[in-house]
């Protein structure tokens, strides 16, 4: 039952951080997504760097990365949102457009997994 509240907190954090940077990053009217991609980014990063940080230093206990992993990472990152806008995106015949968007997103998110894993390497 402990893991469920970490998680939940962790997850109502996530959305709430999401939801406020998204809005601030995201122009109105604007019709690229880049809130949802600089948030999948930063959240990319951020789930290498905990993974690679929290259980190679053993400062936190399971129920706390998980609730940093799991809850937040998971609720503060979309790929539901992600798989709609460049749906929307491709039935607008925005195709040059949707293909940025799927490089930006797969590659920058790979590349922003692998940097937070290297900056936690770094300290430890």
């Amino acid at each position: 039952m402990r893991l469920v509240i970490y998680l939940a907190l962790g997850g109502v954090l996530g959305t709430l951080a999401r939801y406020g940077l998204q809005g601030l990053i995201q122009p109105q009217g604007g019709s690229f997504p880049w809130g949802t991609l600089v948030v999948n980014l930063l959240g990319s990063f951020a789930l290498g760097f905990l993974m690679r940080y929290l259980l190679g230093s053993g400062i936190a206990t399971p129920e706390l990365r998980a609730a940093a992993t799991i809850g937040f990472c998971g609720a503060f990152t979309t790929m539901s949102t992600f798989a709609y806008e460049t749906v929307i995106l491709v039935n607008g015949g925005e195709y040059g457009r949707a293909g940025w968007y799927l490089l930006a997103s797969i590659g920058g998110n790979l590349t922003a997994t692998a940097a937070g894993l290297l900056a936690a390497r770094k300290l430890l």
